[in-house]
């Protein structure tokens, strides 16, 4: 059995996070990965069938009609050559999400973006039925270049994409790009690495010390790695993020043979990235020219003489500015690790606390406390952590309940679980609708009720499942649902 955890946040006001535990088996998947670059040859005509330089939203794959994925092909796709291909996995199923989010990308360097309509956080299995079938799908239909096979995603999706290659009986993915998360629990890096790993994270990402971490103990194993890291909250990364992860997995594929050297390229991104260096330290940005220096240095070794800008980043290294912030940045993810802790304990107290209104004040102060530095408007050590702990313990409980829903498990404490994250994000619709459903399911229909007009009134806006979900089948004779569902049709 294998075990996986799969991580799933968006900004505290936006989409709500997830956090999954489930223990599956790997089922066809393996199989189809371990032969499918034998696969039947491509049909030049099925792949000519869908416009070139477009995204398209759903390709419904031969093999079954539930599983389809978003494709991107560059404008000069042909299927006399053979072309790389970035597989995507979104953790809420959105295909075509990253697909749009890497066609620039795609486009520029000549890469087949395909993006899974089914694959998302939840049962494993599902996903890994996705995996395969767009995987075999995908082969038949278009001129892959089996050297050049690359995964990417967000959240759980980043993990499932690093799951792929571990599914082969041979390596069979050059490269991975992981947005918001790094590797399933259940696999750990070591050497040798078969793929270069290209991290990305947003500054006020709960999963950034996971993504640091990460980072760092590929650097102690020699493996191809970089991190990104963009601002921004737990999210797809921008699509300058994006093009600079194809761009780099560019030069690893020159620098491993995958490739054909091009000098043009090589000097083209040398140019770019050197001039991003010099920039910032013309601009007296210090700790922000390290690091482009840091990460130039090991991209471009082999392929350009790099001593200059060795001799610079040692420099810089012994700098005290530069001393000062990567020891603020260790004492972030510290911090942010023990307020989360502090929030966790002070619910916990809220269940064993002789005076539980006490433990509740205290939890409310605390959350209170951390959102005031979460709302201020420029960015700073503490707007980082205060976000980034509210996230993280949100997804803790949110995710926790929903799990206790999916196992159909303790109506009631999927209730007061619920309560916990709605403290925390009391204005995500999206909580109180699951808070109205846990409610529902536990017979209390006035707090049921109560919830879901909260909900709609935050921005709730999904009739079908408020009129199909079986949690509020309880709710459905009441003139008040009735009334809160003709109400939700009128404002669509």
């Amino acid at each position: 059995m294998e075990r996986l955890i799969i991580l799933l946040t968006v900004a505290l006001t936006g989409p709500v996070m997830m956090l999954l535990d489930f223990g599956v088996q790997r089922g066809n998947a393996e199989a189809i990965l371990s032969d499918s670059t034998a696969v039947a040859t491509p049909t030049p005509a099925r792949a000519e069938s869908f416009p070139a330089g477009k995204v398209v939203e759903r390709v419904t794959t031969f093999a079954d009609v539930g599983q389809s994925y978003a494709l991107y092909l560059p404008s000069n796709y042909m299927p006399s050559r053979q072309w790389p291909i970035l597989y995507c996995f979104d953790p809420i199923a959105r295909g075509s999400m990253p697909v749009k989010l890497f066609s620039e990308a795609a486009e520029k360097y000549g890469w087949i973006v395909v993006g899974s309509n089914n694959s998302r956080n939840g049962p494993l299995k599902a996903s890994l039925d996705a995996v395969a079938a767009m995987w075999e799908d995908t082969h038949q239909r278009f001129a892959i270049d089996g050297k050049r096979i690359y995964t990417t995603g967000f959240s759980g999706g980043a993990r499932l994409a690093v799951r792929v290659n571990y599914l082969c009986s041979e390596n069979c993915v050059a490269g991975v790009i992981a947005c918001g998360a790094g590797f399933p629990p259940d696999i750990k890096p070591s050497a040798p690495l078969p793929f270069a790993v290209f991290g990305m994270a947003g500054t006020d990402d709960f999963n950034f010390p996971e993504l640091k971490t990460l980072d760092d103990a590929l650097e102690r194993l020699g493996a191809a790695h970089r991190l990104a890291v963009f601002d921004g909250g737990h999210q797809w990364s921008p699509k300058e993020v994006c093009t600079a992860a194809v761009e780099w997995m560019e030069l690893q594929a020159t620098k491993t043979g995958r490739r054909k050297k091009d000098e043009m390229l090589i000097e083209t991104l040398w140019q770019k990235r050197t001039a991003e260096a010099r920039s910032l330290e013309a601009a007296g940005k210090i700790y922000e020219a390290y690091k482009v220096i840091a990460a130039l240095v090991p991209d471009f070794h082999g392929l350009r003489d790099v001593a200059e800008f060795e001799t610079k980043l040692g420099q810089l290294k012994e700098a005290k500015i530069v001393r000062a912030a990567l020891k603020d940045e260790e004492e972030e993810i510290k911090l942010q690790r023990r307020k989360a802790a502090e929030l966790v304990a002070l619910i916990e107290r809220r269940k064993d606390a002789e005076n539980p209104l006490l433990a509740a004040s205290e939890f409310r102060h605390a959350v209170e406390e951390l959102r005031k530095k979460a709302r201020v408007p420029e960015d700073s050590s503490g707007r980082r952590v205060a976000r980034r702990a509210l996230n993280g313990v949100f997804a803790q409980y949110y995710e926790g309940a929903l799990n206790l829903r999916r196992r159909s498990q303790d109506a009631a404490l999927m209730a007061t679980t619920l309560e916990i994250a709605a403290e925390i994000a009391p204005d995500n619709p999206q909580v109180q609708y699951e808070l109205a459903c846990a409610y529902a399911l536990n017979a209390d229909k006035k707090k049921a009720l109560a919830a879901l007009k909260w909900a709609i009134e935050k921005g709730f806006k999904d009739v079908t499942a408020l009129t199909t979900d079986k949690a509020l089948d309880s709710l459905r004779g009441e003139d008040e649902y009735k009334a809160l569902v003709e109400k939700l049709k009128v404002n669509l």
